[in-house]
């Protein structure tokens, strides 16, 4: 069910990260990809003015980075990047890729570090070879490489030389980005995406001689190479947030703006907070208007709980950038804070809890205790010192990782048939390309200031976020988000427009509220006397010799089965295809078993399966494959079973395995245990492989 509340995050961490805003000079659009995509052994940085990936102990790794795009509109759409290699390997390559995971298609076109310009696709396993030029480039820091769409055809150049067409791949048209092979430091620079190229004027030179021809159109001759140009303008970066001191803050507009002491990320954290929290629960009802979704409680109720768990989520995923996982705690603190202060704003009013009892909404503070054990739930360590703080007792914490499990597991399994399947999306029904409706964004320019902070300064990191929502949902039409001014303090679902309206007012007066409370502001604003107070890759797969005598495995143990992976744990009951990678552990098959059988004697080995039959030195322990989050009360206990049961060393391989190919808890296990920094390995066959395999399990040696 993960909306990539933490892709927003990572957008936003532009306004407090340097490095992120080098890589927006460089990477365009793609700069947000890198802290999500980056594999392990690869390194990322700015160097001489290039967007640098570097590769020093990794022979024959693929480093890709890929942006969703669909496909390309009517008018045509240019991809533009400039690339240089550098390395010893003559077949180390860059180059810009078109992939689609669903269809396991990719065409790729590539400069090798020999000066070559090769372009191929993959289908499967089947390589279809279009062309191949040599000493086309010229390794000096000017190579560039232009892919030319339209619907269902892509055009492919290289400094102005025409390599080939493609018209017959199902690659076109779904995710297109960058990919660097093997050992070797690899430059990108300029690298933009450019739609209505139609538009352009007419005395303007066709890029790079023209769109390709549409599939089954007129055969016209080949288009006349134009020759190449300069370097075309840049998408611009996410603007920074306005200065925030206690001068003028540089918004347009009336009204306060807090801005909490100055500090950047506490400013982006808190209205960010605010945002999510009250747009998450109008997409909670959207889901349930649009998809028609059951909802036997108050929906109200429901639509809180959605909220929450998509609050806590980025909380529960972090990077390995200590900004952004301060803004995403913050921002989740915020977004439940809120209701909290509301209500003791509320009681210190003189509010009884008998005052809206006719309101469809919970009271406020039993709004914010439901939310907060829901986050507590997922992320303890996280929100122990908000519990701690607002007094959340012993009794009601115990119950919350229960209350966490229960309700994300019933909220995936309600949304999975309208899921597109995806790496943040493994329980989605959807295949990865079903057709649907997109979400649609629009920021009103604003009387106040804080309206403006929002249409100015942060609808573009928003708008790419919010938009994620309709990647994931298979949507039956579009939802139109508007952020405006309403002239009212509200924010709502429109079941028959399809639409959800963000009033401005609203959030600025939140804001006003927290910051009264905690700055000691007056309506938002400093007053004399009252001064401010107070996301690892999958690993790749271990190249072991099999065991001793082991023939080629029974069962295709590495089948992949359409399902990518994923850093979440898949939900109960565990039963469904699994990927055939894994993050932060080890893939591994019966003959890699066996080898570590028999070199290994301190090797551990944890059967999550339930079952009676096993593999021989297996541990049952189906709890380690639970859901809930790797952040859980259940991990604590893991890591103490686990430190027993190898005896205090941290360093003893551990095993994991369930009944089969098909049961998902075994994944989850090496998941958690892997997090926890144990060397973990993931028996993706289980049982089944070890039988299938002529292999004894604990029944046929107890018949001996």
């Amino acid at each position: 069910m993960h909306l990539r509340g933490v892709a927003l995050i990572f957008v936003l961490g532009a306004f407090s990260s340097a490095a992120h805003a080098e890589f927006e000079q460089q990477l365009g659009p793609l700069a947000g990809t890198v802290r999500q995509q980056l594999l392990q052994g690869w390194t990322a940085g700015v160097q001489d003015g290039w967007f640098s990936l570097r590769n020093t102990a990794t022979p024959g790794s693929e480093q890709t980075l890929y942006l969703n795009v669909g496909p390309a509109p009517e008018t045509g759409r240019v991809t533009d990047v400039n690339v240089v290699v550098n390395s010893q390997n003559p077949k180390a390559s860059i180059g810009v890729v078109l992939n689609n995971r669903a269809a396991k298609s990719l065409c790729l076109l590539e400069i090798t570090a020999d000066k070559n310009t090769l372009l191929f696709c993959l289908e499967g396993q089947k390589r279809r070879d279009i062309a191949s030029v040599p000493n086309l480039a010229k390794l000096d820091g000017s190579d560039r490489m232009k892919v030319v769409e339209l619907p269902g055809a892509a055009r492919f150049v290289v400094n102005g030389q025409i390599i080939g067409d493609v018209t017959d791949s199902p690659a076109v048209g779904s995710e297109i980005g960058i990919m660097a092979y093997d050992v070797g430091t690899f430059g990108i620079a300029d690298f933009t995406i450019e739609s209505n190229v139609g538009s352009k004027p007419s005395g303007a030179a066709a890029p790079a001689g023209g769109l390709p021809p549409r599939p089954g159109g007129g055969g016209a001759g080949a288009p006349q190479t134009a020759p190449q140009g300069g370097n075309p303008q840049r998408t611009p970066a996410p603007a920074q947030t306005p200065a925030a001191g206690n001068g003028s803050s540089g918004l347009p507009g009336a009204g306060p703006y807090p801005r909490f002491g100055g500090d950047t990320l506490r400013i982006v954290s808190v209205y960010i907070g605010i945002m999510r929290s009250i747009f998450m629960h109008e997409f909670g009802h959207a889901l349930i208007g649009e998809l028609e979704l059951p909802s036997t409680g108050a929906e109200e109720d429901a639509v809180d709980i959605y909220a929450a768990l998509q609050i806590v989520e980025p909380t529960m995923y972090p990077s390995n950038d200590k900004d952004v996982n301060t803004m995403a705690r913050d921002a989740a603190t915020y977004a439940a804070l809120q209701w909290y202060y509301s209500g003791k704003v509320a009681e210190s009013n003189g509010a009884s809890a008998s005052s809206a009892w006719q309101d469809e909404h919970t009271g406020d503070l039993k709004r914010f205790r439901n939310m907060l054990c829901i986050m507590y739930g997922g992320n303890p360590s996280v929100f122990e010192p908000v519990a701690k703080h607002v007094g959340l007792e012993d009794r009601t914490k115990a119950r919350c990782s229960d209350e966490f499990n229960k309700q994300n597991r019933a909220w995936r399994k309600i949304l999975a048939p309208y899921t597109r399947v995806g790496t943040w999306t493994p329980d989605g029904l959807q295949p990865a390309n079903a057709p649907g409706a997109p979400v649609k964004v629009v920021f009103e320019p604003s009387s106040r200031k804080i309206g403006n902070l929002f249409a100015n300064n942060l609808s573009e990191a928003i708008t790419n976020n919010i938009k994620l929502l309709g990647q994931t949902y298979v949507l039956p039409r579009p939802v139109n988000v508007v952020f405006k001014d309403c002239g009212k303090l509200n924010a709502w679902y429109s079941p028959r427009e399809g639409s959800i309206t963000m009033c401005y007012e609203l959030i600025e007066s939140i804001a006003v509220m927290i910051s009264d409370i905690e700055m000691g502001t007056v309506n938002g604003e400093v007053v004399a006397n009252k001064g401010g107070g107070p996301a690892t890759a999958p690993r790749q797969q271990p190249q072991s010799a099999p065991g001793q005598g082991m023939p080629p495995s029974a069962i295709d143990e590495l089948k992949d089965m359409g399902v990518p992976p994923t850093t979440m744990l898949f939900a109960a009951p565990y039963k469904g295809p699994t990927p055939n990678q894994i993050y932060r552990a080890q893939v591994i098959t019966t003959a890699d078993l066996v080898s570590m059988v028999k070199n290994d004697k301190n090797i551990l080995i944890v059967d999550t399966s339930g079952l009676r039959d096993t593999v021989p030195i297996a541990f049952p322990l189906a709890d380690a494959g639970s859901d809930g989050s790797v952040t859980d009360q259940l991990q604590a206990s893991l890591d103490a079973w686990l430190l027993k049961k190898s005896g205090g060393k941290r360093d003893v391989p551990v095993v994991f395995l369930g009944g089969s190919m098909n049961d998902r808890s075994s994944y989850n296990a090496a998941l958690r245990a892997g997090t926890l920094g144990w060397p973990a390995y993931w028996y993706r066959g289980g049982v089944e492989a070890w039988a299938a395999n002529g292999l004894p399990t604990t029944s046929d040696m107890a018949k001996k």
